[in-house]
């Protein structure tokens, strides 16, 4: 399980260092309106994703993992080979949708025009990323994680390769969106060499092994989990690209992709979690499940509190490094960073529930919690902007994870916490304290160096405390 975290941890980090640069390069070359007109496009996409995929990955990963932990090579196959067939005609389905409802969607729900045919741009990468998502979700459940590891890193790794001379060269930010489906096809095709290579004659036809049926069964409730959790996630920026200016939902763009290094790493060992999940809830091991849990949580808690804590120390010079207007969401980079350290130190509960068989659950999880967040904007937003955008997706997401740490302990008897998390949060308030007042009572001559600084200073001495720490 260690190994498959680090393989996990080690790609999503490589990836979150890529879209830093990424992002870099787009602030320093295209205007933040621009910024702001393609992340609406962006966003739109992505939360189409979901109604694209039926829930097909997250089934991909329970039954690719049960036929293939019983041996069944031709059953893996079958439901990746059916999980794939939906996906690709549904998704279709929905960019045709999406770029004939363009000039509605830019004119009338977000009131801004000009951004029409960057959705119908960006739309064509639907197919692509939702079935992506499905052949990730076969690799997961297969248990070959370095392959699902290296996706993502390659993505971005195209993206700028693609993008960076366009906008060097000084063109729009049509190029940008250009190069991100580029870029998507390109990853899909290597995902298909990926799953081929780890499952051979995994594209070889077996429609009798398919079982359609139970995977829909177990999958459509969990595009409708799925849908309202993204809900919860993409709620923010949709209603600020309503509610607000383009160069707001750029701002506020930023703010979250600088909360990506620790999230990646929750996500991370989620995926790696997941298919034993399955396994062990079906042998009913309970004991085990829980250890894993605690696991998973303590690494969680401890990989994240370093970022975290420079989230907290440094936002405003953080944001500074993408230029001087970004710096505004330094307040809502806090409060957002707050809300995330809570998630991770909860653990990947929705993971266990909905692995273990139990979507409903979460579906009703996420449709209370999707209900005050879309709320919470709505009231908060017009009057404070992103950082009402920020306290109401906070405020939602610590709400459903202290649900779920209920459920879990009513359903499986099992709590996510263990006595050395402590240690690391004690850890990481050394580090932040120890840092605190040379970074914030010395003038510095630019923001890079404030936050090099404290980065040198956070980064060792929080190492070094959790070593010995965990030592004693």
């Amino acid at each position: 399980m260690a190994r498959g975290a680090a393989v996990n941890v080690g790609g999503a980090l490589t990836t979150t260092a890529l879209s830093f640069a990424l992002s870099l390069l787009i602030t320093h070359n295209i205007r933040a309106h621009a910024f702001g007109l393609y992340a609406i496009a962006l966003a739109t996409v992505l939360l189409a994703q979901v109604p694209a995929t039926l829930g097909l990955d997250v089934g991909a990963v329970r039954f690719v993992a049960l036929r293939a932990s019983a041996g069944d090579e031709e059953g893996a196959r079958g439901s990746l080979q059916a999980a794939l067939t939906v996906v690709a005609l549904v998704s279709a389905a929905l960019t045709l949708l999406i770029y004939w409802q363009a000039p509605w969607l830019a004119g009338t729900f977000f009131r801004k025009p000009g951004g029409t045919h960057l959705i119908r741009l960006v739309a064509l990468s639907l197919p692509a990323l939702a079935l992506t998502r499905v052949a990730i979700g076969g690799l997961q459940g297969l248990g070959v994680m370095r392959y699902a590891a290296v996706l993502n890193p390659i993505r971005v790794a195209l993206n700028i390769v693609v993008a960076a001379p366009l906008l060097l060269l000084g063109y729009s930010v049509n190029a940008l969106a250009a190069a991100f489906l580029v870029t998507c096809w390109a990853t899909l095709l290597v995902s298909g060499a990926l799953v081929a290579r780890a499952l051979p004659g995994a594209f070889a036809p077996v429609p009798h092994a398919w079982r359609l049926p139970a995977l829909l069964r177990f999958s459509l409730p969990q595009t409708f989990t799925s849908l309202l959790l993204q809900t919860i996630l993409w709620t923010d920026t949709i209603l600020v690209g309503r509610l607000r200016t383009a160069a707001e939902v750029a701002v506020y763009t930023i703010v979250q992709r600088l909360l990506s290094p620790a999230q990646t790493v929750s996500t991370s060992t989620g995926q790696m979690f997941a298919p034993r999940i399955a396994a062990e809830d079906a042998r009913r091991d309970r004991a085990t499940l829980g250890e894993m849990l605690k696991r998973v949580t303590y690494w969680n808690v401890s990989l994240s509190i370093p970022v975290f804590g420079l989230l907290l120390l440094v936002p405003g010079p953080l944001l500074h490094l993408f230029g001087a207007g970004y710096s505004t969401g330094a307040t809502a980079l806090v409060i957002l960073a707050a809300g995330q350290l809570f998630n991770a130190a909860t653990g990947p509960l929705g993971q266990v529930i909905n692995m273990s068989g139990r979507p409903y659950v979460t579906l009703a999880n996420n449709a209370a919690v999707a209900a005050l967040n879309i709320v919470g904007c709505v009231i908060l937003i017009p009057r404070y902007g992103i950082n009402g955008a920020a306290c109401s997706t906070t405020a939602s997401i610590t709400l459903v994870n202290l649900v779920k740490l209920v459920q879990v302990r009513f359903l499986f008897g099992i709590n996510p916490f263990r006595a050395e998390t402590v240690r690391a949060l004690a850890a990481g308030l050394v580090a932040v304290g120890a840092a605190a007042p040379v970074v914030l009572l010395v003038s510095w001559p630019s923001a890079l160096a404030e936050v090099a600084v404290a980065t040198l200073i956070v980064l060792p001495l929080y190492a070094a405390v959790f070593w010995v720490s965990a030592r004693s």
